[in-house]
């Protein structure tokens, strides 16, 4: 083998690298806020949800994709948190994004539009070969002791 074929052949294994790393480096940080939102008292007659996603371990590189009647409003990464508002009943789903993702089982909750705030708590359930998001709804003290 000549010097060319030798530094083209690092090269390859270089960008190969480059593009197994790139999910993994991609898949912690969500489009969340880390800093818990102030709770908003006056909602005009909107329902205000309030979500957040446990720290942990296990399903930690995965990120919690959040939609709210079939709308993606955010990408969860552990301990962010993020709020949306609704003005007709809702439908929440929880499920992993990218390909990290793929095995992550999927939750959802429903409400109505009451005018009122509504908290939940987004984590990961393990089972004994699978792990899976759950979302449970909580109260105001409940959501800001979580993570």
């Amino acid at each position: 083998m000549n010097q060319q074929n030798i530094v083209l052949m690092l090269d390859m294994k270089k960008l190969l690298i480059f593009i197994m790393l790139l999910p993994l480096l991609s898949a912690c940080s969500g489009t969340g806020s880390k800093i818990k939102p102030s709770i908003n008292t006056s909602n005009n007659e909107n329902t205000v949800l309030y979500l957040t996603r446990e720290g942990g371990y296990i399903g930690g590189g995965v990120l919690a994709k959040v939609e709210v009647n079939g709308m993606e409003i955010g990408k969860l990464g552990t301990k962010e948190n993020i709020t949306h508002n609704v003005s007709s009943n809702y439908k929440i789903r929880i499920s992993g994004a990218g390909i990290g993702g793929l095995g992550m089982g999927k939750d959802s909750a429903a409400g109505t539009n009451d005018g009122k705030n509504h908290f939940y708590i987004i984590s990961v359930k393990q089972g004994l070969f699978s792990a899976s998001f759950k979302i449970s709804e909580t109260t105001e003290a409940g959501f800001k002791n979580s993570n």
